[in-house]
């Protein structure tokens, strides 16, 4: 009956040290899944959720989010960690992520590559596309070759004045698309010359 007595004390005692040792541990999440931060920023003209801010959310957290431009006939571009994404999905949560929500500008360089229907071949050329605002303007390609183009509503057509009757149509956000010269067809697609 003695040995009883002074058992329970000392499982008092161990209970109590382990509670103070474990406390700290599951206050800071050590036992759950860790956090990571979203950092979110949006530029000018565009509006959605999330807001602009830093969050914290758990590991593999879903987060839904939407991005619109204020002028219906900008395009949005939502850039994780600086790749390019689409202006609306969901993101799963696994390390600190940056989204930048902004309006796509396809001014600048790009490398262009086109073949013609049936063929595996491909020709390739640089434009570099320049104008007032990011929805038109005009170009000139690295074969002295220029023309017009026009970037609203999610498309980019590009129209060559002085190329035969060249023309290419496509989405803005992934720069590719389909071309037309008359009866000869076919694809193009293009990347960003940093």
């Amino acid at each position: 009956m003695k040995s009883e007595k002074r058992s329970l004390p000392a499982l008092s005692r161990a209970a109590l040290c382990a509670f103070v040792l474990i406390l700290p541990l599951v206050s800071c999440g050590f036992f759950g899944p860790p956090d990571y931060e979203l950092s979110v920023a949006i530029e000018p003209g565009v509006q959605g959720t999330p807001a602009v801010g830093e969050y914290v959310y758990p590991e593999l957290e879903e987060v839904a989010y939407k991005y619109t431009p204020l002028n219906a006939k900008h395009t949005v571009v939502v850039l994780l960690d600086g790749s390019g994404s689409a202006a609306e999905g969901t993101l799963t949560i696994y390390k600190s992520i940056t989204l930048v929500a902004r309006l796509f500008d396809v001014r600048g360089t790009w490398k262009v590559t086109y073949y013609v229907t049936d063929t595996t071949a491909g020709t390739t050329f640089d434009i570099t596309f320049s104008g007032a605002d990011l929805l038109a303007g005009s170009f000139s390609d690295s074969n002295g070759k220029h023309g017009t183009w026009d970037a609203a509503s999610g498309t980019l057509k590009f129209n060559f004045s002085d190329w035969e009757s060249y023309k290419f149509t496509g989405t803005l956000t992934s720069m590719s698309g389909t071309w037309t010269n008359g009866t000869k067809t076919g694809t193009w697609s293009s990347s960003k010359v940093e």
